[in-house]
């Protein structure tokens, strides 16, 4: 026993040296998210391409539900198994080499069977590997007090250059390259990988073969702020369905709608970037509670049908629904969670998410049909949801006591001040 304590003691310090010999991991882990987000730009198309090849409006719209329905039953399971393993980093680099060859296949799918096939092996393949980043970018942070905001801010950059490049490209290779185009891009986020410590070293417990479900779920201000993070992003469901369609409605240019999408996104840098510092040791919920009225501020611009100065206005609101629904569920992960359950986490919240956002997508077209007024209204109330939710259950102490654990030299409870 004592041998084997050494030995569990000695690994532990060898672990701890490596992690304190890679001052560059906020760079990598920054670089990992900016390689990952580099190809979102393209999905954006992939319905174009698909009326270029002869699919139907109702094929496609099957084909773009496949992978909000498949999120549900894959993620969780495989992101806790990865865990368990200390398979977060290399779960990265296979699940988008995967990703990359299946999507290569799709121009050989000739009818709709073919293509559902495709969609089904792709997206399984490909719903991991944000979630996965997820779960590392989680770990560095806990591991080495990573300030998470500046490190997911490099996930919008890419976002942005990513519609930019994937515009340019597939207006000079034109619309039928695009499956290449998504490959080659997926291969960048495989390129990064082998540069990123393996997460073993970012775990303090050694991986285990127990679930820790029951642990999870039964930290309930933890739960409420997940469901509660998912309504806010739910609340989106009508402005990305429907707003290019309401602005060009108004008599707005394409360019212009691109610029208020671009002003969105922007606010969001804005969010990642100052967020975490701005909340200080306090509450990450705070963040999802003033983002619940900030959204219900946007939403009610929005039923107005404003002119383009409060449309700016509210494009410029969306700082709030990222700080709550993007920004503040990763922070409360990192500082309530236990490194080993953190897999368990994060595929627990892109599970509730997912069917947050499917509900609400689908629901969308029924409610555009009463009028945008109430359908941006209905999203106001649904963002306003959110603070009865964390009301419910403020109160509870972590699992485990996480916020008392000392991971590597930091203290969880100072680690994202």
């Amino acid at each position: 026993m004592a041998i084997g304590t050494s030995q569990a003691a000695h690994d532990l310090n060898r672990a701890q040296a490596t992690i304190q010999a890679l001052p560059a991991l906020a760079g990598r882990v920054s670089l990992l998210y900016l390689a990952l987000y580099l190809h979102f730009g393209f999905f954006n198309l992939v319905n174009l391409w698909l009326q270029e090849t002869g699919s139907q409006p109702n094929e496609i719209a099957l084909l773009t539900a496949i992978p909000l329905i498949l999120r549900l039953i894959t993620v969780a399971p495989f992101a806790a198994w990865c865990g368990r393993r200390g398979l977060v980093r290399t779960a990265i680099g296979a699940t988008a080499m995967a990703a990359a060859m299946v999507i290569l296949t799709l121009p050989m799918a000739t009818s709709p069977l073919l293509r559902i096939a495709v969609f089904l092996v792709f997206a399984i393949a490909w719903d991991q590997i944000p979630v996965m980043v997820e779960v590392y970018a989680v770990m560095a942070v806990r591991s080495r007090g990573l300030d998470y905001g500046r490190l997911r801010v490099w996930g919008s950059i890419g976002w942005i250059a990513s519609g930019l490049i994937a515009g340019a490209l597939v207006d000079w290779l034109g619309i039928l390259s695009l499956p290449m185009l998504i490959a080659a891009f997926l291969l960048l986020t495989v390129a990064v990988t082998p540069f990123l410590p393996n997460d073993r070293l970012l775990v303090r417990e050694p991986p285990g073969e127990t679930s820790g479900w029951r642990e999870l779920v039964s930290d309930r201000p933890l739960i409420a702020g997940l469901v509660a993070a998912s309504l806010l992003m739910g609340s989106n469901g009508v402005l990305m369905s429907f707003s290019a369609i309401q602005w060009q409605g108004q008599g707005f240019s394409a360019f212009t709608i691109g610029v208020l999408n671009g002003i969105g996104v922007a606010t969001e840098i804005g969010a990642f970037v100052f967020g975490a510092r701005l909340l200080g040791k306090r509450d990450p919920r705070l963040l999802m509670a003033l983002a619940a009225g900030g959204q219900a501020v946007r939403f009610a611009i929005m039923a107005t049908t404003p002119g383009l100065p409060m449309l700016v206005f509210a494009q410029l609101l969306q700082s709030f629904g990222a700080a709550g629904a993007l920004l503040a569920p990763m922070l409360l992960i990192a500082r309530r969670v236990p490194s080993r359950l953190v897999p368990n986490a994060q595929g627990l919240f892109a599970v509730l998410l997912g069917a947050t956002l499917a509900l609400v997508i689908l629901g969308s077209g029924p409610l555009w049909g009463l009028g945008p007024a109430v359908a941006h209204l209905a999203m106001a109330a649904l963002a306003l949801l959110a603070l009865p939710v964390l009301a419910l259950c403020w109160h509870g102490k972590p699992i485990g006591n996480a916020a008392q654990q000392k991971v590597g030299d930091f203290d969880d409870r100072e680690s994202l001040a």
